[in-house]
């Protein structure tokens, strides 16, 4: 075990995240797509039966506005996505998958399902849970 004064516990997560989003846009760019567009349609995938504005999606991912217009406007141009009057006011656009980006959905869990099976394959299911209790405790700490 390091010695805790040796530690750089950030500098070794943000290490990580930076790998893992390489990793992950490798697999997704087999479909033409980044992690950052990934996360847009698994958002609206979960909330597919929901009215979405680009605002919730951007509080969502917690981005800069200017690369939430961007992603829609990419996502629209791969018709993954469409935004939409919303009826009960129009000057709100509603966000919604499309066919196509309800069909690549299978694809990319699968993808998502593969790197995270090949970083966890050598830890037991009780060394997971700590892990993920232990990631979730440190994501809510930074956010307050």
């Amino acid at each position: 075990m390091i010695k805790s004064e040796t530690r750089d516990i950030p500098r070794l997560i943000m290490g990580i995240g930076h790998h893992l989003k390489l990793r992950l846009d490798k697999r997704l760019s087999q479909n033409n797509l980044t992690i950052s567009q990934f996360k847009v349609l698994a958002y609206l995938w979960e909330h597919h039966q929901q009215k979405v504005n680009q605002k919730q999606i951007h509080d969502f991912l917690e981005i800069k506005p200017s690369s939430m217009t961007k992603l829609i406007r990419l996502l629209q141009a791969k018709d993954l996505i469409q935004k939409e009057v919303d009826p009960d006011d129009p000057r709100n656009k509603i966000i919604k998958i499309t066919a196509a980006g309800m069909e690549i959905k299978k694809i990319c869990l699968h993808h998502m399902k593969q790197s995270e099976n090949y970083l966890l394959k050598d830890f037991s299911e009780q060394e997971m849970d700590t892990f993920y209790d232990l990631l979730l405790r440190i994501k809510e700490k930074i956010r307050s």
